[in-house]
């Protein structure tokens, strides 16, 4: 039975240490094969898995691993990177793992986890090289892999703003000032490096003038979207194709566009927990993600680590690459709090 869990506050630190479960014992060897690995997973009958990626297409991709794995229960959390990096460094040092699998769009998060050993070494057959997935471009070190990718853009109500935007500068319009904007507030490294991005591309003064459109500031794109639709807000510098596409089939009022010089988006990296208590439950819930299957139902209206899958708008290869040396923990605050200085 797939369950459904919010993150609603941020966890503190653990105060004491802990050791990690021994997890990687557990595992079924990757020369063991697929069915070893299924027969193993339904012993530990069920994994939780806490991501960043679309609730609705994440839904969708537990459902379809229940019912082709079944006897298998998947639970799982979706929430901000910020918040749930937070949660599963508390289970790393205290050595009482929750989650099996993680999901980040996060790399300045992922690379120092990898490099202390945190995640386990990816066991299905995509994963290691025996199907359609490429593990030698998207498998990295440290045992992290790339899942799919967040497209992100711009988007607008059609009734509230009929002549559309074509580019991101059309948000500096003054028609759109007064709370008529929705920006998304850099609660993660990933939407820090958004907005470098727009600094990059549009001008270092750029990020300065939409906060003179004093506009709505938003936990994420799906709220944003969510205003957008209601009429909250006439426009969005962050909102996702994969639930405004659903929205507008649906007669909503909300269009978007792909901006001309390039679109910023987000590769997601999935890793398998050193402290998760359904190790190879894990495993194929990771596996599954990345076949064919999986990835028609997680990459809707967004990229995806396998070509032609469809209904996805790119492949992970062309989605800009975090540079984690512009997003250490330091400069992430520091660009925190000039933000804030900004739009608060």
């Amino acid at each position: 039975m797939l369950i459904v869990l919010s993150i609603t506050t941020l966890l503190a630190a653990a105060c004491g240490g802990g050791t990690a479960n021994n997890a990687e014992s557990k595992v079924v060897p990757a020369s063991a094969g697929i069915d070893e690995l299924v027969a193993a997973a339904k012993k530990e009958e069920q994994l939780t898995v806490y991501s960043a990626q679309d609730l609705t297409a994440l839904n969708n991709l537990a459902k379809a691993f229940e019912a082709k794995y079944p006897g298998i229960d998947v639970k799982t959390v979706r929430g901000v990177d910020g918040d749930l990096g937070v949660k599963v460094e508390t289970e790393f040092n205290t050595g009482k793992g929750i989650a099996d699998m993680y999901v980040s769009a996060s790399l300045s998060w992922v690379k120092p986890q990898a490099e202390a050993k945190r995640f386990l070494a990816p066991t299905g057959p995509e994963l290691t090289g025996k199907g359609d997935y490429d593990a030698k471009q998207y498998v990295h070190d440290g045992n992290y892999f790339e899942t799919n990718s967040a497209v992100l853009t711009f988007g607008w109500n059609t009734k509230l703003h009929s002549q559309g935007l074509t580019d991101y500068p059309d948000l500096l319009d003054p028609s759109l000032a007064g709370g008529k904007i929705g920006v998304i507030e850099p609660t993660a490294p990933s939407i820090v490096d958004f907005y470098l991005w727009l600094e990059e591309t549009y001008g270092a003064d750029f990020v300065k003038k939409l906060a003179a459109q004093k506009p709505r500031i938003y936990p994420s794109a799906l709220p944003m979207g969510e205003a957008m639709q209601s009429g909250e807000i006439a426009a969005g510098s962050f909102v996702a194709p994969i639930t405004l596409d659903p929205a507008k089939k649906k007669g909503a009022p909300v269009d978007y566009r792909m901006p001309p010089n390039g679109v910023w988006g987000a590769r997601y990296y999935g890793m398998v927990l050193s402290t998760g208590p359904h190790p190879n439950a894990g495993q194929l819930f990771a596996n599954f993600m990345v076949t064919a299957e999986g990835q028609k139902l997680i990459t809707p209206s967004a990229g995806s680590v396998l070509p032609k899958v469809p209904g996805t708008v790119i492949t992970n290869d062309k989605v800009r690459v975090q540079d984690p040396a512009k997003l250490t923990p330091e400069a992430v605050a520091a660009y925190q709090k000039k933000w804030k200085s900004l739009f608060q």
